[in-house]
């Protein structure tokens, strides 16, 4: 199995039913879908940073399987490919063999620092690659994952990032525990228990001590909208000291060698996204 273009994954989200919910900033579709019609929602994310196409892949993954059995009193709303402007840069560098790490969107902003819950309006030349844009909801990728979710009443959430094997829970952007913590912890560990490789569970400020994401979704999907919401980073890459190669590309550092494994991903988040006690 091989990795699909940007066309690809368009066309997989509109054989799903997906429909226009907003444009990127350089004007491409952002696809919402939504599957089932009654009860609470699952909000699925994918594609926020544009190099880790492996979290696309679980995110389309996952909704191909739930359009074939929806859920039964749930809905599912999935955004699974945000970043579509970012994708496209790096399917440009893939075709030219030019190796560069993308993380951004077009304006130059980390959609994942862009979300109202903890944001910090900082200039870029202090934020750097993880610029967090002039304010909330400034770019309209992330406008369009608020609007969408804000009226759904989403009680969990689950986005979709590479690398780590790591399954995080809020916060990002302080170091206190939320309230729910225990829970969080709890639906976290199931997650990753069923994962097909050895995923631990970690607070995000505190998976590297005093490094705090501010303005991300996670912290947003819990505070705002109210969800048990986790953020999966799925596989350890692709790099390997037996591809030598691979240790210089920034592609493979985020992506495994066969995209394959999404569907294994996806089986352990099923339960989850259809809404299994933790």
């Amino acid at each position: 199995m091989s990795y699909r273009s940007s066309e690809d994954q368009l066309a997989r989200i509109e054989a799903i039913g997906g429909r226009v919910a907003g444009r990127t900033r350089g004007g491409a579709p952002v696809y919402a879908i939504t599957i089932g019609d009654a009860g609470p929602a699952t909000a699925i994310l994918g594609g926020i940073h544009p190099i880790e196409w492996i979290g696309v892949e679980v995110a389309l993954a996952l909704c191909e399987r739930l359009a074939a059995a929806p859920p039964s009193g749930r809905r599912v709303i999935a955004l699974p490919f945000v970043n579509v402007d970012g994708y496209r840069a790096v399917e440009a560098d893939r075709l030219a063999g030019r190796r560069r790490w993308h993380r951004r969107n077009g304006h130059g902003v980390d959609l994942n620092r862009n979300f109202p819950v903890h944001h910090r309006a900082r200039a870029r030349v202090v934020s750097g690659w993880s610029w967090g844009g002039p304010a909330p909801l400034s770019e309209p990728e992330c406008a369009t994952i608020a609007a969408t979710l804000r009226p759904a009443k989403v009680d969990r959430a689950v986005s979709l990032h590479s690398i780590g094997n790591k399954v995080l829970i809020p916060y990002g952007g302080r170091w206190a525990r939320p309230a729910r913590h225990a829970e969080l912890h709890a639906a976290a560990s199931a997650i990753a228990a069923r994962m097909p490789d050895r995923y631990s569970v970690s607070q995000i400020s505190r998976w590297v001590p005093g490094a705090f994401a501010y303005g991300t979704e996670l912290d947003w999907l819990h505070d705002e909208l109210g969800a048990l919401a986790v953020l999966v980073e799925c596989t350890r890459g692709g790099s390997s000291l037996r591809d030598p190669g691979s240790l210089l590309d920034p592609f493979r550092w985020f992506n495994p060698a066969d995209p394959g494994i999404a569907l294994r991903i996806a089986d352990a988040l099923e339960p989850f996204v259809r809404g299994s006690p933790v």
